[in-house]
């Protein structure tokens, strides 16, 4: 199923193109790229019977680079763009709290073009001079290119199990915490899992955030928000945590436990009944009335649906 590369590589075209200083086409692309992103069928599929330009905002010429890529499995025009701009766009995004918009502005003002001239320039202490930025930015940015550039491993599923284990059990100790679940691959039980999302529901946030970046295990931390945060441990297994309200917490574990697809399929049958969903909850599409979301099987169930065990949510 190739949705996702071409998404990315229709995300990256829109990214260039709004270097470029080209008007309207970035959105057309963007556009393009998420409702792509939303289909729950194969786009191969879609090719075979004639029907790509059925995709809401994909005209004429983006499909002929969707088709292009699925005959032959590159778009020349991305190529050109990438000649022209010699930009490594998967490696800059490989960094975490580094979106579209600071790629664009490290390059028009810093040349910043791949992994190597970012670490140039932040070792440099030049980002923290940019308007926007700050020297807190620029530290995250530095943290994020060692992860980039370490390609943490995945961990056996058997593995996880004792560290996921002492966390929960390092928090339900808190009396601030009224509830815990770590969501993500590993409760779907995926053989292997990349890094633990825990999720938190107290009234204190404040308190849970410096529980947690005080955690004993802890090597780094990587962000601290009011309600997001993230760590790395000793073993380099990044940790993230967010607090959520009680009503919210249905809809955040349904969402933070995925997978990708099966969460885009959610959000298209919800469409269909007028409902829209995301991690806050299920809401009238009309109104952005709040139906559901206290828990995940009354979601599954207002849109008609058995809520299905979390392992069977792997694409």
């Amino acid at each position: 199923m190739k949705n996702f590369e071409i998404a990315r590589i229709l995300h990256n075209i829109a990214t260039i193109l709004e270097m470029k200083n080209v008007p309207f086409k970035p959105q057309a692309y963007h556009h393009a790229a998420r409702e792509i992103e939303l289909l729950n069928e194969d786009i191969e599929e879609m090719y075979k019977r004639g029907e790509l330009e059925d995709i809401p905002g994909v005209g004429e010429s983006i499909a002929s680079k969707v088709a292009e890529y699925i005959k032959t499995g590159k778009i020349k025009h991305y190529e050109k763009l990438q000649k022209q701009y010699k930009i490594n766009l998967d490696e800059l995004d490989a960094v975490p709290t580094l979106g579209p918009k600071k790629i664009k502005v490290l390059f028009e003002e810093l040349k910043v073009k791949d992994l190597k001239s970012l670490e140039r320039v932040a070792k440099a202490g030049k980002i923290q001079e940019l308007k926007g930025f700050s020297e807190k930015t620029e530290q995250n940015i530095l943290k994020g290119i060692e992860i980039a550039k370490s390609k943490p491993k995945r961990y056996l599923y058997a593995e996880m199990v004792p560290i996921a284990d002492n966390i929960v059990k390092y928090f339900k100790a808190k009396s601030f915490v009224k509830r815990i679940e770590v969501a993500g691959s590993y409760r779907r039980k995926k053989a292997t899992v990349g890094d633990l999302d825990l999720l938190i529901v107290s009234t204190q946030p404040k308190k849970v955030m410096e529980a947690f970046v005080s955690y004993p295990d802890k090597k780094d931390i990587l962000a601290k928000g009011a309600t997001k945060s993230s760590i790395r441990l000793k073993s380099n297994l990044q940790v993230d945590l967010r607090v959520v309200k009680e009503k919210e917490f249905g809809a955040a574990l349904q969402y933070f436990t995925g997978d990708k697809a099966h969460n885009i399929k959610l959000r298209k049958i919800a469409l269909g009944k007028c409902y829209t969903l995301n991690e806050y909850g299920l809401f009238t599409l009309k109104d952005k009335k709040w139906v559901a979301g206290k828990t995940e099987e009354e979601i599954y169930k207002k849109l008609g649906l058995k809520c299905p065990a979390p392992d069977k949510r792997n694409s």
